[in-house]
């Protein structure tokens, strides 16, 4: 089952998104000092903002000791677009870095990108000393060996138990559905953007009806961090239920009346991940020892939880993640389908206000 979109919304996405991508592209070049260049780069990061300076630092002095120096790239903007996205459309992969690390489900899960070089076998995967319990049980581990999942940006519910006023807190992603909450849901979306994850979780596990239904119980939408402070408030476009980045839940202290929920199917899981051209690994092992094993060692790393299993865990007992599943991944476009659901979804709310 697809989503079915008016005949001109396709057109009208596929114009916007290239406008989108050329643009973020070219401020992406107009912010940087050093323009990577292509075939001589050997790292291209992007990274969560939360944990994007600590990153840049210890992989510039991972860089800078390596014999000869390696070239890394690291933009330092905060949005979850890439601005490296645009280099999906190459088409000589002579050209790409040896690594590409960026975050969610943006150009480098793109069909043509995947058929043009991951299925080719260019990229092979790296495994941490000690595996995190959680990516086994979720699935996270690329079967077919080229993708990297190294964190996960987890999605789990804030919940304002005085605005929900004696209805029961969500359990599950199910229960986001019930008409009951309508009103009551505030969604982490800003400008364009939306939580990818969630989407496509949602369309996996329950069809259009988990898109649909949940954006029926939207109240507003709103960046991660505003989410944090305006929570438990009585502010107009604060609702009882908030989808947010756990980092964000975490950072933040909360009114007493304010609970995190980890829901019981588990946070969905937006990856941070890296491709690794086969050929260059032996030469950037120890950039690639860094996602593997290093990466949970920077203390605000612990929820984006690492695919490191060597530190002790932060999180509550029993908590899971939820994760698309590679076999979706292979039979799904999930960057394209990332992109009609965002859509979709602001069109069901386009009598809503949204707040970013």
């Amino acid at each position: 089952m697809f989503l079915a979109l008016p005949r001109a919304v396709p057109k009208l996405f596929a114009e916007r998104g290239t406008m989108k991508r050329l643009e973020h592209l070219m401020q992406s070049l107009q912010q940087q000092e050093d323009i990577p260049i292509m075939g001589k780069t050997d790292l291209l990061l992007y990274a969560p903002c939360p944990v994007k300076l600590v990153v840049k630092e210890r992989i510039e002095a991972i860089a800078a000791a390596a014999t000869p120096p390696l070239t890394a790239h690291i933009p330092m903007g905060c949005t979850s677009v890439d601005p490296y996205d645009p280099l999906y459309m190459e088409s000589d992969a002579n050209k790409l870095p040896a690594v590409i690390a960026s975050i969610g489900y943006g150009d480098f899960w793109r069909g043509e990108f995947v058929r043009r070089f991951v299925n080719t076998g260019i990229f092979e995967s790296v495994q941490p000393r000690v595996l995190n319990p959680l990516y086994a049980d979720a699935g996270l581990i690329d079967p077919a060996g080229a993708y990297t999942i190294y964190g996960v940006t987890p999605y789990i519910f804030l919940v304002d138990h005085k605005k929900l006023d004696g209805l029961p807190a969500p359990k599950n992603w199910a229960d986001l559905m019930n008409p009951r909450y309508r009103g009551q849901i505030v969604m982490c979306g800003d400008g364009d953007d939306m939580a990818d994850a969630v989407l496509l979780n949602q369309y996996k596990d329950f069809g259009e009806p988990g898109v649909t239904g949940l954006a029926a119980n939207i109240k507003s939408f709103m960046h991660s961090s505003r989410m944090a402070k305006v929570c438990g408030t009585a502010v107009p476009d604060a609702g009882g239920i908030f989808i947010i980045p756990l980092f964000f839940a975490e950072s933040t202290k909360l009114p007493e009346h304010v609970e995190i929920v980890w829901p019981e199917d588990g946070a969905a899981a937006s990856p941070l991940y890296l491709l690794a051209k086969k050929s260059e690994k032996a030469r950037l092992a120890p950039v690639l020892d860094f996602f593997a094993n290093g990466f949970g060692g920077i203390d605000s790393a612990a929820w984006f939880i690492p695919v490191d299993g060597s530190r002790p865990s932060q999180l509550p007992a029993g908590a899971k993640l939820k994760w698309v599943g590679w076999d979706f991944v292979e039979s799904n476009d999930v960057n394209s389908l990332r992109d009609i659901l965002a859509l979709k979804f602001r069109r069901l709310q386009a009598g809503t206000a949204c707040v970013s």
